[in-house]
């Protein structure tokens, strides 16, 4: 603080009287707390922003994971329906008898794999998983295509063309394990990198 003797001397150099010395100090006073002010909020804002920006990130990486996963047991279940439903067709009385509708089968089930597994938002997925989600499309629908041509030709078939049937789905089942083991590691890489 400035005694009486330093604000005379500051007075008389600047040809101010103490009141107006007062004043002029005030309004220095008033415009530096008010450019204090304003740097405090322009500081508390960029930091909010950041902090929102860095939830949204980890919002976005977490969605990632998740749809990831949810395409990994989308994958396990298909490959579990297809094994079933292979098993089910595994002579060919067996087929018939579901052509006959005397055993069970539950075309709608697989008709709601296919659904699924070819209606996957591609463009939600991690870039990673796209080839195996449109692999595992392609094939529970060539799966079910199958399903559907043995059971609407079964009369018409001969020993050998069972046996193909049987053996592409054998293998369409095989393949679904596959692509099931490339989406469970690169969901694994999409967790690591979250």
């Amino acid at each position: 603080t400035l005694g009486p003797h330093e604000m005379n001397v500051l007075c008389f150099t600047t040809d101010l009287n103490s009141s107006e010395l007062a004043a002029w100090v005030q309004a220095v006073g008033t415009i530096l707390a008010v450019l204090a002010a304003a740097a405090i909020a322009v500081w508390q804002s960029k930091k909010q922003h950041e902090s929102a920006l860095a939830l949204l990130k980890a919002e976005k990486r977490h969605a990632k994971v998740e749809q990831a996963k949810t395409l990994l047991t989308l994958s396990q279940n298909c490959t579990k329906a297809a094994k079933h439903f292979a098993s089910q067709m595994h002579d060919r009385e067996s087929v018939h008898k579901i052509a006959s509708k005397e055993t069970y089968f539950d075309f709608g089930e697989l008709q709601a794999l296919q659904n699924a597994s070819t209606n996957i938002p591609l463009y939600s997925l991690p870039s990673t998983l796209l080839t195996q989600a449109m692999i595992l499309g392609a094939t529970v629908r060539q799966f079910k295509q199958t399903v559907d041509m043995g059971i609407e030709l079964h009369r018409q078939m001969d020993a050998s063309q069972f046996q193909e049937l049987f053996k592409t789905l054998s293998e369409m089942t095989e393949s679904l394990e596959l692509t099931c083991g490339d989406i469970e590691v690169a969901v694994q890489h999409v967790e690591d990198e979250a």
